[in-house]
């Protein structure tokens, strides 16, 4: 090969290697910065003044003078929609139900003066009877069901349809009670049978409940739309008052939306829009998505939905704040509150917990295969299990922990921190084995027989020469080995790993199971009932696991720099 091919071939891999470089670095940036972006959002992000009363009433935090204001401010605002609401709920259209009231009113004043027609009706056949009932009726309701149509409208208008409803209802039963008096009086109970007196009040009843049952269905599609409005608004702003905030149970219910980015996109799916009861063509109800604008256009709903558009900054008092209490704080609802603290305490126990148990044996191991282990069948043999151990499934420890250590073992009653930890130290245990007997065999040989020659005990020699040489190559093997264990989701499922809980004490690892980072990301995100509310906790928790074990490993190159100097 001439010098010239030689040249081509040098600045091709030179080229090759620096593109793979360039190309493994985007790959690292690609799946790293979105996990930094959208985790630093978890604690770092425009909050409400939700936000502060959030921390002050379920985190005894002390809030400053502007905090306090902000918080004030914002609830002279939300009074003004609140209060509002409430009027509206307890409005009355009296106008329209005067409509009905004169119009019940005078069919049965109608109804009297005909008592000589229902007398003569009531002698006839039942066919006859039936019909010549059915037209008394329609002879005294007459444009019953037009007037009915005109109040519900009007009530609609007024913006009192939720009372309007419930003065229908009462409608209805009047219209029973007095048919039912009317064909119990004496003058009737004389001279008409039980069974033509029945007739007579079914006849009476129909015309009028039947229109009045129409437009409570109408009113009930439209309370039901208005009702999926204001529980929109609770969602964005909190409870109306006091009593329904002391009558909710969950804390997610008791407080607005404490995230600029998690209230605008309520506002937009919840109270710009709601799902409606329509009726399609066959009569079947389905459930469809409007505008709420649209839907109660003319109405005080419009007017509200208007007010919290206009005054949408006003009434959350946007802020840019650092939470940090995202690290200190326990989680509360679900995640949907608070912060992560016992996840992160969970996984330290859960990590230096495995590094305790396999770091000593995976040492001691390690010396044995490459110290005293001559070679054998049985040395062969050992080697390749341990080989074999590396690729098992993690899935598999997981199993291999309930069975043996918990229920075998029982080293606890059920799933624990020790549990888990033992777990996970099985699963590490052949990394470090392995890592750790390459880092001794690669200790000059020289070194052995410098240490003997002066007189040195093997284990002296061991311990004083050759470990400390091999040390700085075992301890990247070990600490990668708890990056692994820290990162590790499927065997704490079945040893240590519980959705919810506080942080242990040290005195509680051997009984208790514990909230751990791996776990609960896998749940919020696989089965949480809020999953895109709390989308911020999880990139969170991942940002955070993503620290500790870059912290690890920023701490194994401190130390094993500071050792190779010595």
């Amino acid at each position: 090969m001439n010098d010239r091919s030689r040249k081509i071939i040098d600045s091709s891999f030179s080229k090759l290697a620096k593109i793979s470089l360039a190309l493994m670095c985007a790959a690292v940036a690609a799946f790293t910065l979105p996990i930094i972006i959208k985790g630093a959002g978890a604690f770092l992000f425009t909050a409400t003044s939700e936000h502060e009363k959030i921390l002050e009433e379920n985190f005894g935090a002390d809030l400053s003078d502007g905090q306090k204001e902000r918080i004030k401010r914002g609830e002279i605002q939300k009074e003004k929609i609140f209060s509002e609401i409430l009027e509206l709920e307890n409005r009355k259209s009296l106008e329209a139900q005067k409509i009905i009231t004169d119009e019940i009113d005078a069919a049965f004043a109608k109804l009297q003066k005909q008592t000589d027609s229902v007398l003569s009706a009531a002698k006839l056949t039942s066919s006859k009877r039936r019909k010549a009932f059915a037209d008394i009726s329609t002879s005294i309701w007459g444009d019953f069901a037009s007037r009915v149509k005109e109040a519900t409208q009007m009530a609609e208008k007024n913006g009192a349809a939720v009372s309007f409803e419930k003065f229908l209802e009462k409608c209805s039963e009047d219209v029973t009670e007095r048919a039912k008096q009317y064909s119990g009086s004496k003058a009737l109970k004389a001279q008409i049978k039980p069974v033509a007196r029945a007739a007579l009040r079914r006849s009476i009843c129909q015309l009028p409940n039947s229109e009045l049952e129409l437009s409570r269905k109408r009113l009930s599609e439209i309370n039901a739309a208005y009702f999926t409005f204001k529980s929109g608004v609770n969602k964005l702003l909190g409870p109306v008052d006091a009593k329904q905030k002391a009558s909710e149970k969950l804390p997610r219910n008791k407080y607005g939306q404490s995230r600029m980015d998690m209230a605008r996109k309520v506002f937009e799916e919840s109270v710009c829009k709601i799902r409606v009861i329509a009726t399609d063509k066959n009569g079947h109800s389905t459930f469809q998505s409007v505008q709420t604008k649209e839907y109660f256009k003319g109405t005080p709903v419009e007017k509200i939905f208007d007010e919290i558009e206009e005054n949408f900054d006003a009434l959350m008092q946007p802020h840019f704040v650092f939470y940090g209490g995202f690290f200190t704080n326990d989680p509360v609802d679900s995640n949907l509150l608070g912060g992560i603290f016992p996840m992160i305490v969970g996984t330290f126990y859960l990590t230096l917990g495995s590094m305790l148990i396999a770091a000593p044996l995976g040492i001691i191991a390690a010396i044995y295969f490459s110290e005293y282990a001559k070679p054998s069948k049985i040395t062969s043999a050992l080697k390749m299990c341990v080989g074999t151990l590396a690729g098992v499934p993690s899935i598999v420890f997981g199993l291999f922990g309930l069975a043996f250590l918990i229920d075998t073992l029982k080293i606890s009653d059920g799933k624990s921190v020790i549990a888990g930890s033992a777990t996970l130290a099985l699963l590490i245990l052949p990394t470090i084995v392995q890592s750790c007997a390459e880092s001794l065999k690669s200790v000059p040989q020289t070194y052995r027989e410098a240490s003997l020659g002066l007189g040195a005990g093997k284990w002296y020699t061991i311990c004083t020469v050759i470990l400390p040489a091999a040390l700085p190559s075992m301890l990247t093997g070990i600490i990668i080995s708890m990056g692994r264990a820290a990162g590790e989701t499927a065997p704490i499922i079945f040893t240590a790993a519980t959705s919810t809980g506080v942080a242990l004490g040290l005195s509680q690892i051997f009984t208790n199971p514990t909230p751990a980072l791996p776990w609960n990301i896998y749940n919020i995100c696989s089965e949480h009932e809020a999953a895109e509310m709390v989308e911020h906790v999880q990139y969170g928790m991942v940002f955070t696991l993503m620290g500790i074990v870059l912290s690890l490993n920023l701490v194994a190159i401190i130390i094993r720099a500071k050792l190779q100097r010595r």
